[in-house]
C-alpha cells in the first residue's frame, strides 16, 4: 500500500522517476474433475475425496478436483470414459490395468491370472520399476499414471446367480460378465465358460434379469453394490488381483505448476498407502457380512484352474501380449509365472 501511494505522489508532483506498481493479482485457479466408476461413500469415492481435499487445502486452492462417483452418472462404459480423459475430459480418472491395456498392452501385467499371492507384491510392482516403465509407454498415450497411484480393489473371487463354483469344470457353458478387455474373455473362453461384455453400471440389472449366470469381483465389491441381493453363490478363487490406476490426462497434468504436482504426487503416495490396508480390512470381513446375507462361500480347486490355463497355451498368449520386458519385471517381482 505505502508503494502504491508514493507512486500516485510522485505521478501527481510530475516526477520522471516513476516507481512500478507490482502485479499482485493471483493466477487462475486450476479446476477438474476425478471420475470413478464406484458407487457414493465406496472406498474409492472416500479416498480419492480424501486425496483431492488435501490438495485442495495444500495448495490454497490453486487446484480443485471434484470427485464424481459413478462416472458421473454416465451411460458409457470404462473404456469409453479413457478416451474421454485422453481428450482431455474429465481430468482424472481411475482404472483397472487390464482395461488400460486397450491403449497400452502392458498394463495387463497387473491382473494375470494366479500371478500374484499377496497385495504387496502387486503394490511394490507398481510402484517400483514396472510403474516406472509403464509411465513412460503412456506419455504417449495423453496419459498421466500418477506415481504411487495404483488403489487397491483386491483379490476376484467368483459370484453366481445359482449354481456354486468349486473347480474349472463348474464354469463350462456359465455365462460369466466380464469388462471390455481381452485378457478377461480369453481368461473364461480358456476354462470353458462364455464370457459377456457389460460395464459395470448394468451389471446389478442383468444379473437380476439372469442375462448372465455369474460376475467376477473383490468381495468388498460384492458388498458395496448388493450384488448379495440377486447372487446366491461365491466361489473364493482369487483368481485375479483387481485395483485401480489413478490417471491424469497428460496435457492437463502438464499444465499444472510443478509444485501443485508435487503435492497431488505426495498425496497420492499417503492416501492410497492407507487405502490399500482399509480395503484388505473391509475384503476381510466382507465374508461374514455376505454370509449375514444368505450367500454360501465356498473354497475353489484353483490348481483345476491353473491345470486347464497352461494346457491351452494362455500364459504364453499373453507373455507375448505384454511383451518380454513388462514380464520380466512381473517375474522378478513375483517368480515364475504360468
Amino acid at each position: 500500500m505505502f508503494l502504491m501511494a508514493l507512486t500516485r505522489r510522485r505521478l501527481i508532483q510530475g516526477s520522471a522517476a516513476v516507481l512500478p506498481v507490482p502485479n499482485l493479482a493471483r493466477a487462475q485457479p486450476f479446476t477438474a474433475r476425478q471420475y470413478h466408476s464406484q458407487p457414493q461413500g465406496s472406498h474409492l469415492d472416500l479416498y480419492l475425496t480424501k486425496i483431492w481435499d488435501a490438495v485442495r487445502a495444500e495448495t490454497d486452492g490453486d487446484l480443485s478436483v471434484t470427485v464424481r462417483p459413478r462416472n458421473n452418472g454416465l451411460a458409457a462404459g470404462d473404456p469409453e470414459v479413457l478416451s474421454m480423459l485422453q481428450a482431455g475430459s474429465p481430468e482424472f480418472f481411475t482404472l483397472n490395468g487390464n482395461i488400460l491395456s486397450n491403449v497400452q498392452p502392458e498394463a495387463d501385467i497387473q491382473g494375470i491370472p494366479f500371478a500374484f499371492t499377496s497385495s504387496q507384491q502387486v503394490a511394490a510392482l507398481n510402484d517400483g520399476a514396472f510403474g516406472t516403465f509403464l509411465r513412460a509407454k503412456l506419455v504417449s498415450k495423453n496419459i498421466q499414471l500418477i506415481p504411487f497411484g495404483c488403489m487397491e480393489n483386491g483379490f476376484k473371487q467368483i459370484t453366481t446367480v445359482d449354481q456354486p463354483i468349486s473347480n474349472a469344470d463348474d464354469l463350462r457353458g456359465v455365462k460369466m460378465r466380464v469388462p471390455n478387455g481381452k485378457l478377461f474373455i480369453d481368461f473364461y473362453n480358456s476354462l470353458g465358460a462364455v464370457p459377456k461384455i457389460i460395464d459395470f453400471n448394468r451389471l446389478f440389472q442383468v444379473l437380476a434379469a439372469h442375462e448372465v449366470d455369474g460376475q467376477e469381483n473383490p468381495l468388498v465389491d460384492v458388498e458395496d453394490n448388493k450384488f448379495y441381493e440377486v447372487c446366491k453363490y461365491v466361489g473364493l478363487s482369487s483368481h485375479q488381483w483387481a485395483g485401480y490406476n489413478m490417471l491424469a490426462n497428460q496435457a492437463f497434468w502438464q499444465k499444472l505448476p510443478q509444485s501443485v504436482r508435487a503435492v497431488i504426487v505426495a498425496n497420492t503416495k499417503k492416501f492410497v498407502s492407507e487405502q490399500r490396508v482399509f480395503v484388505e480390512a473391509l475384503n476381510t470381513s466382507a465374508a461374514d457380512k455376505l454370509e449375514g446375507q444368505g450367500m454360501i462361500l465356498t473354497q475353489v480347486d484353483t490348481d483345476t484352474f491353473r491345470k486347464r490355463l497352461s494346457g491351452v497355451g494362455f500364459y504364453r498368449r499373453w507373455r507375448a501380449s505384454c511383451g518380454e520386458k513388462a514380464w520380466t519385471l512381473m517375474e522378478t517381482e513375483v517368480g515364475s509365472v504360468g
